[in-house]
């Protein structure tokens, strides 16, 4: 019986790394409803969204991938929620933006909720004439999306800098400079650098604030103690002085009384 669980335990530590490589399944990018089934990372070329009215296929497709290494395109849908790379903990790109939303029409959020790295090259996301860039400066639950892949951003970097230059590009083609793009994306990125701004500024006010509350704090403290010791000082010093003429009066009186006594009787 010891000897098969021995053999049983050997068994079970040779096929481990066996069952752990079996459940991964690297793919080569391409348009999502052409991916294979089961694939958990993506290489080589991005991982494209573009026709999602099969959205039962696209989920099916997706569910597993959890690395991408070649980067991501949503290109031309007519989707209001991208939500399909919620399970993705790795996103990068070598040879470009790790996220780039283009054109896409009616776009106002999107869920990477499971992501842990966001790196691109030069920039990490790219917002090209997508309707994401109005929706970002408008929206309150757009832009917590915005800044949730900032923070991702800035974790993935190590940097302190909020919002930085690495993090987002909006582009306006020449195809589009004609159109709604140009201005809606000039306003967004001017409300995105101003909420980071009053982000950080924000941030800073309420530091200080703190620090100096628990300085006037730390100042009343101070006083009540000096203010508890000068009245201890003050009642000490008054009990000494009621005390003081209670001990001399028997001393006086004691003097007074001892020259009387002292004269003779017969001097009369």
């Amino acid at each position: 019986m010891h000897w098969n669980h021995v053999v049983a335990l050997i068994s079970l530590l040779l096929m481990s790394p066996l069952t752990v490589d079996a459940a991964e399944k690297t793919c080569r990018g391409t348009e999502v409803k052409e991916l294979e089934d089961g694939c958990t990372i993506i290489n080589k070329d991005p991982l494209i969204f573009r026709d999602l009215k099969d959205e039962a296929l696209i989920k099916r497709k997706t569910e597993t991938i959890s690395i991408i290494d070649h980067g991501v395109e949503v290109i031309e849908t007519n989707i209001e929620s991208f939500d399909y790379l919620k399970n993705a903990t790795k996103i990068s790109n070598k040879e470009g933006p790790a996220i780039i939303f283009r054109k896409n029409r009616k776009l106002k959020r999107f869920n990477f909720g499971g992501l842990k790295y966001l790196k691109g090259d030069p920039v990490d996301v790219v917002l090209e004439d997508d309707h994401f860039s109005s929706e970002g400066s408008s929206s309150s639950q757009s832009f917590h999306d915005w800044m949730f892949l900032e923070h991702i951003s800035r974790s993935t970097h190590q940097r302190t800098e909020k919002c930085s230059k690495q993090f987002l590009e909006v582009r306006t083609t020449k195809e589009s400079s004609d159109e709604d793009f140009k201005i809606p994306a000039i306003i967004a990125m001017s409300v995105f650098a101003l909420l980071c701004i009053l982000c950080v500024g924000l941030t800073i006010f309420c530091h200080r604030t703190s620090v100096e509350k628990n300085d006037k704090k730390t100042t009343e403290k101070k006083d009540e103690k000096n203010k508890t010791k000068k009245s201890s000082e003050a009642g000490t010093k008054s009990l000494e002085k009621s005390k003081s003429p209670a001990t001399e009066t028997p001393t006086k009186s004691k003097s007074k009384s001892n020259p009387k006594s002292a004269e003779p009787t017969g001097s009369k």
